[in-house]
């Protein structure tokens, strides 16, 4: 949690009168009283040393830096960025903000392990393909980053329940399917080969040779574990895979 301190201008020793700074005279202000240097404060908002000094020479204004640079510039210097940036909003009842729609995540006990919870880490719905003509599944790569860049997934599932958890696992099991590290470099997306679990899941639920778009949640469990939810009762047939994706040949070429 980040701490903001209100920023007092300086005054004369009478108390009569006050110094007007411009954002580069506060930054340069602030940043002394901490006492860190230039190089301190971009290495601490993650930016380059340029970028900052710039800032304090005048040259560019906090409210033209990108959203994720001018706070993490704010939050280094404990800088209100409300102020800093003179947001002027015309802002809502807080009492009008509606309680977060709830979701199906009615597991049953006996397929997965039993510290999977039901809590929600994140409000949007993404989509799995599954059943795709060349390939059993492509799981975009959005998917995979929010579980935290796994080197490989272990799959849980039972066609009856319609339900598919994957788990991110940083050692190789039995039940597991590699996700090269080029992936998140250059890939928009994983497309995993076809394997014995998902083809058992096609024939279970009378899939075709269509390509189903699924429903797919990240959840976490009760020790704090990240998981992607698959829930086959939303697939719906889909003429096309948003892409661009890429097959699994060119990561070993």
């Amino acid at each position: 949690m980040y701490k903001f301190i209100p920023f007092k201008f300086p005054q004369s020793r009478d108390g009569e009168f006050f110094c007007f700074l411009d954002d580069a005279g506060v930054l340069r202000s602030r940043r002394e009283q901490l006492g860190l240097t230039q190089q301190q404060v971009a290495d601490r908002a993650g930016i380059k040393f340029s970028q900052y000094q710039r800032l304090e020479a005048g040259e560019r204004h906090l409210s033209g830096c990108t959203m994720r640079t001018g706070l993490a510039i704010c939050a280094v210097l404990m800088l209100d960025p409300y102020e800093m940036i003179n947001v002027s909003a015309d802002v809502p009842d807080p009492s009008t903000l509606k309680p977060q729609t709830v979701f199906d995540a009615d597991l049953p006990e006996d397929l997965f392990p039993k510290k999977v919870g039901r809590k929600q880490v994140r409000r949007d719905i993404m989509t799995v393909y599954f059943n795709h003509s060349a390939y059993s599944m492509i799981i975009p790569r959005e998917v995979l980053v929010a579980v935290g860049k796994p080197s490989n997934l272990e799959v849980y599932w039972r066609a009856e329940d319609r339900r598919i958890l994957f788990r991110g696992l940083d050692e190789p099991t039995e039940n597991s399917y590699d996700i090269p590290p080029l992936l998140y470099t250059e890939a928009a997306a994983l497309v995993f080969p076809p394997f014995q679990p998902v083809t058992e899941t096609k024939a279970a639920l009378g899939w075709g040779d269509e390509v189903y778009a699924v429903e797919c949640r990240i959840v976490k469990d009760k020790s704090g574990e990240t998981h992607i939810l698959c829930d086959l009762n939303t697939a719906q047939e889909s003429d096309y895979v948003k892409g661009p994706y890429v097959t699994p040949e060119s990561f070993y070429e």
